[in-house]
């Protein structure tokens, strides 16, 4: 029998070509570029095996490609995932950048082009009861920007993330920008975000100006979020000083950069020294989840820590299945992270309509996956890490 999550290898891959960006054109410009790519090549397996939102979503049934996606149950909050990986730009944040030159007017990237429509239809069409919207913005895109414009922009699209969940409460969470380029901004704006607009954490890039989180220079935003007991969502982006790479950088420099920030924060002692911040990895959290023996090995050279210690800082983080994870990943996953600190993420709309089927459908047919351990993914974990969201949607 074929495995379902095979891509059609008769099917060739489209190779594109792309000039360098623009300076103010920056943000997610690779995310963009990888969608592009990615969707042609997995449209013809991901759409005919999108789930059913009428089924459970840990259940590995989908229906056929000739029939019609059906209406989500009136109780699918109590059943359905918690998607805390989901990009959105509201309009008033795509105004604002079309304004300063950020975006085009028309057009632009896939994650440039959200509506609620097209989440809710996509949350609908996987099995989301609710989804955690994010907005995150690489230091990259910050740099022609001055710290008031750095302030505007960020107060703008939290504001406008927060509308979004005052309108659909039970469909929708969201993480508020906290700019790492300008700390005084962070630590502002993560006193609006979570005193007035009741924000379920924030979002944080992996570095800016060239150094990572666990710098010194990032401790007063730590020490805020760690004092709130916050959860953290990170978001990488391309690797420092690494233009020009071989590869687009979607495919292997997010999940190096990933990486780099966690292995950063634990030689720094930063999951020891904020014990109260729930930080979550995307993407499987890159690499870090295997570098347990590395780092020991590191160690006898100066630059690591024992496999005790490494062990216990990647468990101690939390990680999303926006990969997707598949049946190669999982089995470390599971061994080195624990199915209790997994949560499922979509990285729609970056990943695009395709992407997001194929993450959903990958964590309802890897086979390594019991169906207690999808509820957890899918569910059960993102309802102890966000006990307010899981309020709202209630189940």
């Amino acid at each position: 029998m074929r495995d379902e999550n095979a891509i059609d290898e008769s099917q060739p891959f489209e190779v594109l070509d792309s000039p360098a960006p623009h300076r103010r054109s920056l943000l997610w410009g690779a995310a963009a570029l990888g969608a592009a790519t990615l969707a042609p090549s997995v449209a013809q397996t991901a759409s005919a095996a999108a789930p059913s939102a009428a089924a459970a979503p840990g259940s590995a049934e989908s229906p056929s490609a000739a029939a019609p996606s059906p209406a989500p149950a009136a109780n699918a909050n109590a059943n359905g995932r918690i998607d805390v990986h989901h990009h959105a730009i509201p309009p008033a944040a795509h105004q604002w950048m079309v304004d300063h030159g950020l975006l085009p007017p028309a057009g632009g990237p896939p994650w440039a082009n959200w509506t609620v429509e097209s989440s809710l239809q996509i949350m609908d069409e996987t099995g989301v009861a609710a989804a955690v919207l994010s907005g995150p913005a690489p230091s990259e895109f910050l740099t022609s920007l001055t710290p008031a414009q750095i302030a505007e922009s960020t107060r703008v699209g939290n504001d406008a993330l927060g509308e979004v969940i005052r309108d659909h409460p039970a469909r929708f969470g969201f993480f508020a920008a906290a700019p790492l380029a300008n700390v005084d901004v962070a630590l502002n704006e993560i006193g609006y975000a979570l005193d007035t607009l009741h924000a379920d954490g924030v979002v944080l890039s992996m570095h800016a100006a060239g150094q990572y989180l666990g710098d010194p220079a990032f401790d007063p935003i730590l020490a805020e979020l760690d004092r709130r007991h916050a959860v953290a969502f990170t978001h990488p982006y391309n690797l420092p000083g690494c233009s020009g790479a071989p590869v687009a950088d979607f495919l292997a420099d997010f999940l190096a950069d990933t990486t780099r920030a966690a292995v950063k924060m634990l030689l720094a002692g930063v999951f020891d020294r904020y014990p109260n911040i729930s930080f979550i990895l995307p993407h499987g959290g890159g690499f870090f989840p295997l570098l347990a023996s590395r780092l020991q090995l590191g160690s006898y050279l100066g630059a690591g820590v024992s496999q005790a210690v490494a062990a216990r800082s990647i468990r101690r983080c939390w990680y999303d299945s926006a990969a997707p994870i598949s049946p190669g990943a999982t089995p470390s996953l599971l061994a080195t992270v624990g199915a209790e600190k997994l949560l499922f993420g979509s990285d729609f709309p970056a990943s695009t309509a395709d992407g997001a089927r194929l993450n959903a459908r990958a964590i309802d047919t890897d086979p390594a996956l019991s169906p207690g351990i999808r509820r957890q993914i899918n569910r059960e974990n993102a309802r102890r890490l966000l006990p307010a969201l899981a309020q709202r949607i209630g189940g």
